[in-house]
């Protein structure tokens, strides 16, 4: 198992990186959207809490760019069935969720300094970092199991966004209320915040663990 998992998250990087297609048009989204916002607001101070709830919808559309392309590309170039017969299905969603993950983080380290540069918004501290990351990982980690749905069933990125903004509403929703806690200078319970996160997402991963054989292996 352990010897297959390896394997496979392996393959994944090796060949995602050789067309770098999800993580290029992820990274291109991610900064032309900040951009976007940037020239939008015309240099006008905003809001803490506007400031929260962009970099969040920011995040939060980057990653369903890119997020399905993991399991929508073994649909459209026929590898998932070979998948299916030579690979244990927990190793395969092992594979998919580390790489996930993975990009998501890269995808987290471009869009925090472009926003806070391009937005004109201070160095939020430590607490900010460690809120980013654990939301990002509760993106990646949630929302992995909808991209093996929305593939199977032959859907696009267009269906993995409307089925992943409800099962996201409370990771966003806690994100946001932190983000805009901490910009605003105040004491933030960034662990509690943390924790549910990190508890929230290691809840549905073992769902997904169990529910990934049935997903992944019947027609």
């Amino acid at each position: 198992m352990l010897r297959a998992t390896r394997a496979h998250i392996r393959k994944d990087f090796t060949v995602e990186f050789r067309s770098r297609f999800a993580v290029s048009v992820a990274a291109a989204f991610a900064a032309i959207t900040t951009l976007s916002v940037s020239l939008a607001a015309g240099g006008a101070p905003l809001a803490p809490l506007v400031h929260a709830i962009l970099y969040w919808i920011i995040v939060f559309f980057s990653a369903m760019s890119g997020l399905a392309h993991i399991f929508t590309r073994e649909e459209e170039e026929g590898t998932s069935l070979l998948l299916r017969l030579v690979a244990p299905p927990e190793a395969v969603f092992t594979a998919k969720l580390v790489f996930n993950c993975a990009m998501l983080f890269a995808l987290a380290v471009i869009i925090t300094p472009l926003y806070l540069f391009f937005l004109n918004v201070g160095l939020p501290g430590p607490g900010f970092l460690a809120l980013a990351a654990s939301g990002t990982f509760a993106i990646a980690a949630s929302s992995t199991v909808l991209a093996a749905i929305v593939a199977r069933a032959g859907g696009k990125a267009a269906l993995f966004t409307v089925i992943s903004f409800p099962v996201l509403l409370p990771v966003l929703w806690i994100c946001i209320s932190t983000t805009s806690t901490i910009l605003l200078g105040a004491d933030a319970d960034v662990a509690g915040s943390a924790l549910f996160l990190l508890a929230f997402s290691g809840a549905l991963v073992a769902v997904s663990y169990m529910l990934f054989e049935h997903i992944w292996s019947e027609e």
